[in-house]
């Protein structure tokens, strides 16, 4: 049985674009959503960064093959009126209802639309167990000691002007905590959407797994293609406890108009594990920095990618597999493919610290090149300070295998069919990973459709 709950959105009072906002307005944001002194002093804490630290240029290393000098920062809005909640999933805007699927396949959804959530859904089962699943503002009046531990305790408000932002203005975000020894069998569910024009969202997600807890969710990205520029800029906080067992699934499936950078980033316990899958369909423009930090002895940190890029869309991935003690293991697989004039980049780094001997790291990318247009740069990389160590590291870049081609076409494919049927086989073994069946086919199908163009 699930129970669907009113969510009041947050009333901003902030000025209408980012070029207007000040302290006062900062402050102001903070008391109409009725968050405590502690909430209140961290937004003020990052709009003071904020109004000192520029936003990168590509004279930093990991901005050199991304230009976003073009874009008008302080033109775009940052707060527009509340949507109406929803009070159920049929209340939801059509374009989000057909992304969502069954009840059966999750054990809570939140549905974050521009500036506010707007529902909100949870078994019974998972209350009872004491799983958190809240809007931020919510849980930090319900449980302010709670969120006072782990809200920005993964990502500080301090390290770029990105993550300045989302801690100042931030409308409200989710928080996601499972209690010691709770095991969940569906997925969580969380779908950021958008669809006012120009305007700057900044969803804040945070995940936390007490010792001994399972569970798996869901961070979905997705628009239909609203007029006008879309900037997004989200952070995404991860622990994993001891022993703890968490699947993350990002999907992102903007329109072609968004911008979107982002930061998520993961810290795994002693003998905790954590998969991490990722799907990159959408996005004019997506820069993220993904890391895994495994913190305790027999922590395992398992990193599935994939993305297709067309027309000319620009992807930028870093990856960060820290291994900060010994007898840990990390494994990345990134996979991608272009068309078109789509560029790419991925710059992945394994480093092992002096004290983590015995760590095990594996790192590789994979690029399909379909079009004389498009572009893939790959700069996987290692830092090592131990000499106990197994890591390696590697990257291709080429096109479809011309002997897979001509067996296919010796046995009557079309070679359009056949290069889609071999694309679709290269991201099947990563979009097998998706944790549910009908996100899995949503997604498959928008990269069999990217792949048949």
């Amino acid at each position: 049985m699930t129970r669907s709950e009113t969510v009041a959105a947050p009333r901003a009072d902030l000025p209408a674009r980012l070029g207007g906002v000040n302290a006062e307005a900062v402050a102001d944001l903070a008391a109409c959503a009725g968050e405590p002194a502690f909430m209140a002093a961290r937004r003020s804490r990052a709009w003071a960064y904020c109004e000192k630290t520029p936003f990168p240029t590509r004279l930093e290393e990991l901005w050199r093959r991304t230009d976003i000098s073009g874009l008008k920062w302080d033109s775009l809005l940052v707060e527009r009126d509340p949507h109406p909640a929803a009070r159920s999933v049929a209340e939801l805007p059509a374009e989000l209802r057909s992304e969502i699927g069954p009840a059966e396949e999750r054990s809570a959804l939140v549905v974050v639309l521009d500036t506010g959530v707007v529902f909100l859904e949870r078994d019974e089962a998972l209350i009872r167990a004491g799983v958190t699943v809240l809007p931020i503002a919510k849980a930090a009046r319900e449980k302010p000691a709670l969120v006072e531990r782990i809200l920005g305790a993964t990502v500080r408000h301090d390290e770029s002007r990105f993550t300045g932002l989302n801690a100042a203005l931030g409308s409200d975000g989710v928080l996601v905590h499972v209690p010691a020894e709770v095991a969940l069998e569906k997925p969580i569910r969380v779908l950021v959407a958008r669809s006012t024009p120009d305007l700057m969202l900044f969803p804040h997600l945070v995940v936390a797994l007490e010792s001994g807890a399972r569970a798996t969710v869901i961070e979905e990205y997705v628009s239909s293609g609203e007029p006008g520029t879309a900037v997004v800029v989200p952070v995404t906080e991860i622990t994993v406890g001891e022993r703890a067992d968490l699947h993350v699934a990002t999907l992102f499936r903007w329109a072609g108009n968004v911008y979107h950078f982002g930061v998520e980033r993961a810290r795994i316990d002693r003998e905790g594990r954590f998969h991490w899958t990722l799907a990159a369909l959408g996005g004019k423009l997506i820069k993220a920095d993904m890391e895994m930090h495994l913190e305790g002895e027999g922590a395992e940190g398992k990193f599935s990618g994939c993305y297709f890029g067309n027309e000319s869309q620009h992807f930028d991935f870093h990856t960060f597999q820290n291994h900060v003690v010994g007898h840990t293991t990390s494994d990345l697989l990134f996979k991608g493919a272009l068309r078109d004039r789509a560029r790419t980049v991925y710059q992945g780094l394994i480093r092992v610290n002096k004290n983590a001997q015995s760590s095990d790291a594996y790192q590789a990318n994979r690029n399909l090149i379909l079009s004389d247009k498009a572009r893939a740069d790959s700069i996987p990389s290692l830092e090592i300070e131990a000499n106990d160590v197994r890591c390696t590291h590697g990257a291709t870049v080429g096109q479809v295998d011309s002997e897979q081609l001509f067996y296919l076409m010796a046995r009557g494919m079309n070679k359009h069919d056949a290069e889609r049927l071999i694309i679709s086989g290269f991201f099947e073994p990563v979009l097998e990973r998706i944790p549910s069946p009908t996100l899995r086919a949503l997604v498959t199908e928008a990269m069999d459709r990217k792949a048949g163009n």
